[in-house]
């Protein structure tokens, strides 16, 4: 079962709360750019949501369908022992919500495969930065990963794990972006949202390595609009 995430709105925004360094007159300049410097960074989070223009998937949306998908997972395995290779840093979240819910032996290796860097919103080519330890030949596999948007990202990761010989490879992803215009994108196994082609953030995922801590899927606030593909209608509660 796959789920389509839709436009709803946000309550009222949380409060952020100023505040100010105290400057001593010798170092004034340096402690007015470190204060500046902070207030920007404390009014980008305001309690993480601040700059969040929409909530595409709740945080209780989520917790029913990681559950889900446990079951899935589980029956699809049948108690067999797996290895869950999680992508960093955007999988983490799901990565610690779904292995407690998983009911066969595993084992957990991470990966980093870095397609967005800094404050980029596009996916780049992928650069694996940390080479994978242990040997998987023979091993059921599956990776695991936040979002898949071009596929560049799984693709690499796959073809590297198939080449070790490992007794089965399977995929899942929190978020399937809805991209049309690519045709030849990696199937997937596991899937948790389709969500349209919008630059999100929360339960995981990051711009600039904020945001990671919303426990909502979420829109910022100038990546909501003139973006291809909006999100289904379908509300997800």
């Amino acid at each position: 079962m796959q789920y389509v995430a839709g436009n709803d709105r946000m309550g009222e925004e949380a409060k952020g709360t100023s505040f100010a360094c105290v400057q001593a007159s010798p170092c004034r300049a340096f402690m007015s750019s470190v204060d500046k410097t902070s207030r920007r960074r404390f009014d980008n989070l305001r309690g993480g949501r601040g700059n969040i223009a929409r909530v595409v998937v709740p945080g209780s949306a989520i917790a029913r369908r990681v559950a889900e998908l446990a079951e899935e997972i589980s029956a699809c395995y049948d108690g067999r022992e797996i290895t869950i290779l999680a992508v960093l840093t955007g999988s983490l979240v799901f990565l610690a919500d779904l292995m407690r819910r998983l009911t066969m032996p595993l084992r957990i290796g991470v990966v980093s495969v870095s397609s967005y860097v800094g404050r980029a919103a596009t996916a780049e080519a992928p650069r694996i930065t940390i080479p994978l330890d242990g040997d998987l030949s023979g091993r059921d596999v599956l990776i695991l990963d936040d979002i898949l948007d071009s596929g560049r990202t799984l693709r690499a990761l796959c073809d590297l794990v198939e080449k070790q010989n490992v007794a089965s490879l399977k995929t899942c992803v929190l978020l399937r972006k809805n991209r049309p215009d690519l045709s030849d994108r990696p199937a997937v196994d596991f899937v948790g949202f389709g969500v349209g082609d919008e630059f999100v953030v929360g339960y995981g995922l990051d711009y600039d390595n904020l945001y990671r801590n919303l426990p909502d899927v979420c829109v910022l606030k100038g990546f909501a609009d003139g973006v291809a593909g909006r999100c289904g209608r379908e509300e997800v509660q």
